[in-house]
């Protein structure tokens, strides 16, 4: 179980990060030789290392915004998945469970944000004048 949810995880980094390259093009009506020719995107990492030729990015180009409309369609379908199973497993619960749920993640949301500030949790609850220097 652990192993299909890691490969599940490794699959949805790619995905994601392919969707990345892809968002936000402009869809065009131009034939499909025009749009070859202005196919421009986002090289892979460490691909704009390799001293690729024109013709060599415009077929990555092209490549990538061939798989992007699929990809793009598959994450939004795993990303509903997830939803149905949250909504399943929250089911579960009882109200007070919930509660307790709430609470839980609000503490954790607030570690992560101070975390994030680079202060400690307990800097974070510690009033301000418990962390002034101590005048001699």
């Amino acid at each position: 179980m652990q192993r299909m949810t890691l490969a599940l995880a490794a699959v949805l980094i790619t995905l994601t990060s392919m969707s990345a390259w892809t968002q936000d093009k402009p869809t065009s009506s131009k034939p499909a030789a025009v749009e070859e020719e202005k196919a421009t995107g986002r090289l892979p990492n460490n691909y704009g290392k390799l001293g690729l030729s024109d013709k060599q990015k415009k077929t990555i180009y092209t490549a990538q915004s061939k798989y992007a409309t699929e990809i793009n369609a598959l994450i939004r379908q795993v990303e509903e998945l997830r939803e149905k199973r949250d909504a399943e497993v929250a089911a579960v619960l009882t109200g007070e469970q919930k509660v307790k749920l709430a609470e839980l993640q609000g503490e954790t949301a607030k570690k992560a944000a101070a975390k994030k500030a680079g202060k400690t949790p307990a800097e974070e609850d510690a009033p301000a004048k418990l962390l002034a220097p101590v005048k001699k």
